[in-house]
C-alpha cells in the first residue's frame, strides 16, 4: 500500500470514528453477566476420565499441528488424514463423550490445557442439542487461543446442523422426536413451553448468542473481531436468530462499524451485508456518514422501524416512517375521513360504543386495525368518535414513559380483539 493510499485509508476511519461518535458511551446489549460470558475464572481441579482425554489430547495434538491436513465430514466434524488420529477418534467414538462433564471442565477447571482439550472434544459429542449447549460455552472460556481454535470448529458444525428442520427428518426419527415430547397441554408440556406438535418447517436447534453479543463489549479489538465473525457466520445460516437476538445490540455494531482498527471494521461491514437485503451495495469505505447511511438501509430490512409481529402487536420505532404514519392518523381522525361514530350490541345483548373503521387507507396499514372495526377503548380510556378517538390516543402518549404502550381495544364481527402499540 503506497503512503498517500494508507494516509487516505487512516484519515477516513478518524474521520468515519468522528461522525460516529467513538467516544461515546459503550452501548450495552447485554449487560446482565453470566457463568457463560467472557471471561470465566476457573479454580477448580477435576479428574478427567483418563483414557477418554489421553485420546483427545492425542487427537487434539495431531489436528492442531503445523501441517496436518483437516478437513470437516458431513456431520461438521473435524477429521485428520492421519492414521493415528483416525484410530484415537475410533476410541473416542467407543468410549462416548460425556457432554456434561465437558460442561464442568470448560466452566470451572483451572488447567487450560484440560479446558482446551474439554472443547476440542464437544464436537464428538453424539447428541447434537448437547453440542450446542457446549458451543455456547466458547465466549466464557479465558484463553484466547482456545476460544480462536474453538469458534471455526463451531461454525463447521452449525453449518452441517443449525439449519435442519424437523421435515429433513425420516419417520423414524420423527417419532423418536414426538416420542420424547410432553403432551401438549400437559403440565410438562406447559413448563417447557410446548403448545403444539412439531411442524416439518419447525427448526430442531438453536444457540444461545448473548455470550458472543457480549463479546463485542470488550475492548480488545480481537475479541470484537472474533464476536462479529462469529455472529456473521452463524446469520448467514439461520437469519431468524437474527431478528431474535441483534436488535439490541445494533447501536453497539454501529459503534464498532466506526472503529479505526480495520479488521473490527470490515467483520462489523460484514455482519451488516449478511442481514441486508440482497440488493445491498458494497460498502462506502471512504465516506464514514455514507457508510452509517448504508448499514441502516440493511439493518433496516430486518428490522423496519414499524412492524406487525402478528395482528396483535405493533412494534414502532423513531425513524421518518413513524412521524409519516403518526401524521396520517391524526389527518384522518381530524377529518373524520376513515369512519364514523358508532352504536353496536353484541350477540348477548350488550351495548358498545366507540369509533368504526370504515376504510384503512394505505399509509395506515401497518396499525393493524382491520375495516369494519369499532374502536372502543384505548389503554382503557373508552372512545366515542373520532375527536375522543385521537385525543386518547394523544393524552396517553403525554403522560406514558418510555418505552410508551398503546393497547387499542376493538370490536368485529361480535369478537373482541386488542392491538398493543410498542412505542420505542
Amino acid at each position: 500500500m503506497s503512503p498517500s493510499i494508507a494516509l487516505f485509508r487512516s484519515a477516513a476511519l478518524a474521520s468515519l470514528a468522528a461522525v460516529c461518535g467513538a467516544q461515546e458511551p459503550k452501548v450495552t446489549a447485554y449487560p446482565e453477566q453470566d457463568i457463560l460470558s467472557p471471561f470465566r475464572h476457573p479454580a477448580d481441579v477435576y479428574a478427567p476420565p483418563d483414557e477418554l482425554f489421553r485420546l483427545l489430547r492425542q487427537m487434539q495434538a495431531i489436528a492442531d499441528a503445523p501441517g496436518a491436513k483437516k478437513d470437516f465430514d458431513a456431520n461438521g466434524r473435524e477429521v485428520v488424514d492421519d492414521d493415528n488420529w483416525r484410530a484415537a477418534r475410533a476410541a473416542v467414538q467407543t468410549l462416548g463423550v460425556d457432554a456434561a462433564y465437558l460442561a464442568q471442565v470448560m466452566r470451572l477447571h483451572k488447567n487450560a490445557g484440560e479446558r482446551a482439550t474439554a472443547f476440542y472434544g464437544a464436537f464428538f459429542c453424539d447428541n447434537v442439542e448437547h453440542v450446542m449447549n457446549l458451543i455456547a460455552h466458547i465466549p466464557g472460556e479465558p484463553e484466547r487461543r482456545t476460544r480462536t481454535l474453538a469458534m471455526p470448529r463451531a461454525i463447521a458444525y452449525l453449518h452441517a446442523h443449525l439449519g435442519k428442520r424437523f421435515g429433513d427428518l425420516g419417520a423414524e426419527a420423527k417419532q423418536a422426536v414426538v416420542a420424547a415430547l410432553p403432551e401438549p397441554g400437559s403440565p410438562a408440556a406447559k413448563a417447557a413451553g410446548i403448545t403444539r406438535a412439531p411442524r416439518d418447517d419447525d427448526e430442531l436447534y438453536s444457540l444461545r448468542l448473548v455470550p458472543f453479543f457480549q463479546l463485542l463489549d470488550l475492548d480488545d479489538k480481537i475479541d470484537q473481531a472474533q464476536g462479529l465473525w462469529f455472529l456473521k457466520e452463524v446469520f448467514l445460516i439461520r437469519r431468524d436468530l437474527a431478528r431474535t437476538w441483534l436488535e439490541p445490540s445494533l447501536p453497539r455494531l454501529r459503534q464498532l462499524l466506526a472503529s479505526t482498527d480495520p479488521t473490527v471494521r470490515d467483520e462489523a461491514i460484514g455482519l451488516f451485508a449478511a442481514i441486508g437485503p440482497e440488493d445491498l451495495p458494497p460498502a462506502p469505505l471512504e465516506d464514514a456518514v455514507a457508510l452509517q447511511a448504508w448499514a441502516g438501509r440493511a439493518s433496516r430490512f430486518l428490522f423496519p422501524p414499524i412492524r406487525n409481529l402478528n395482528d396483535a402487536v405493533v412494534q414502532i420505532q423513531p425513524s421518518p416512517e413513524r412521524e409519516a404514519l403518526l401524521a396520517a392518523g391524526v389527518r384522518a381522525l381530524a377529518t373524520s375521513a376513515i369512519g364514523d361514530a358508532f352504536t353496536g350490541r353484541r350477540k348477548d345483548g350488550q351495548y358498545y360504543h366507540g369509533f368504526r373503521v370504515a376504510t384503512v387507507p394505505d399509509e395506515l396499514q401497518a396499525l393493524a386495525i382491520p375495516a369494519g372495526a369499532v374502536i372502543t377503548t384505548v389503554n382503557g380510556v373508552g372512545v366515542t368518535d373520532a375527536a375522543s378517538l385521537l385525543a386518547a390516543v394523544q393524552r396517553q402518549l403525554e403522560v406514558l414513559k418510555h418505552p410508551r404502550r398503546l393497547f387499542v381495544e376493538y370490536v368485529r364481527d361480535d369478537a373482541a380483539h386488542v392491538v398493543e402499540y410498542r412505542l420505542q
